[in-house]
C-alpha cells in the first residue's frame, strides 16, 4: 500500500489505515520511540499515542511525506513522554498544603508559571536555531546530524547506513556539535 493510499484511508476515517501504518512503519516508529523513552511499557503506550495523534491529525493535515510526518510525531510524542516522566514537579513543596489553608494560593505564586513559560520559549528558540543550522550543513553532515539527533541512531548504525567508518561519523558529529555550541553562544544562549 502506498503512502497516498494510507492518507486516503485516513481521510476516509478507515481504521485499516492504522493497520497499514503499523505494518509498514511500525518497526521504525518503535525504534525511534524506544531510543528515547528506553522503557518497553512506555514505548508501547507512546506508540498508541502516536497512532491516535496521526488519526486526529489527518485530516486536516495533508503530509507530502508520510514517513517523515510519522517519524516526527513519534519523536515528539516520545520526547514529551520522556520529559513528563523525568521532569521535576513544577509545584513547589510549600504549595502542597491543605486547600483549607488560606495561604495555599500565596505560597504557589505566579513565578513558577513564569519560569516554565520562559523555559519553554528558550527551548523553542534553541530548537529553531538548531534546525536552521542543520539546514545549512553540507548534505553529508546534514544526514549524519539528522540520523543522530533526530532519529537517535547510534554511531555504528549511522556508519553502516552511510557506508563510512565510525571515526568519520564521530569527527562529523564533533564538528557539528562545536558549530552548534558556537551558534548558541553567539546568540547569547549558554548552558544553565
Amino acid at each position: 500500500m502506498t503512502d497516498k493510499d494510507i492518507v486516503a484511508l485516513l481521510n476516509a476515517r478507515d481504521e485499516k489505515a492504522l493497520e497499514a501504518i503499523d505494518l509498514q512503519f511500525g518497526n521504525q516508529l518503535r525504534g525511534i520511540i524506544r531510543g528515547i523513552v528506553r522503557d518497553e511499557e512506555d514505548a508501547s503506550e507512546c506508540l498508541n499515542d502516536v497512532y491516535l495523534k496521526v488519526w486526529n491529525a489527518i485530516p486536516p493535515a495533508r503530509p507530502d511525506n508520510l514517513k517523515a510526518f510519522l517519524n516526527t510525531v513519534a519523536r515528539n510524542t516520545a520526547l514529551d513522554r520522556y520529559d513528563a516522566k523525568h521532569r521535576k514537579s513544577d509545584i513547589p513543596r510549600a504549595s502542597l498544603v491543605s486547600a483549607d489553608d488560606g495561604n495555599a494560593a500565596e505560597l504557589a505564586g505566579p513565578e513558577r508559571t513564569d519560569e516554565a513559560v520562559e523555559q519553554k520559549l528558550k527551548e523553542e528558540r534553541i530548537r529553531a536555531l538548531l534546525i536552521g543550522y542543520t539546514r545549512k550543513l553540507p548534505p553529508g553532515d546534514q544526514k549524519i546530524c539528522i540520523a543522530r539527533f533526530f532519529y537517535n541512531a547510534k554511531l555504528r548504525e549511522i556508519a553502516r547506513q552511510y557506508d563510512m567508518p565510525v571515526g568519520t561519523v564521530k569527527s562529523a558529529l564533533s564538528r557539528i556539535k562545536k558549530g552548534m555550541a558556537e551558534l548558541l553562544h553567539k546568540e547569547g544562549i549558554d548552558d544553565d
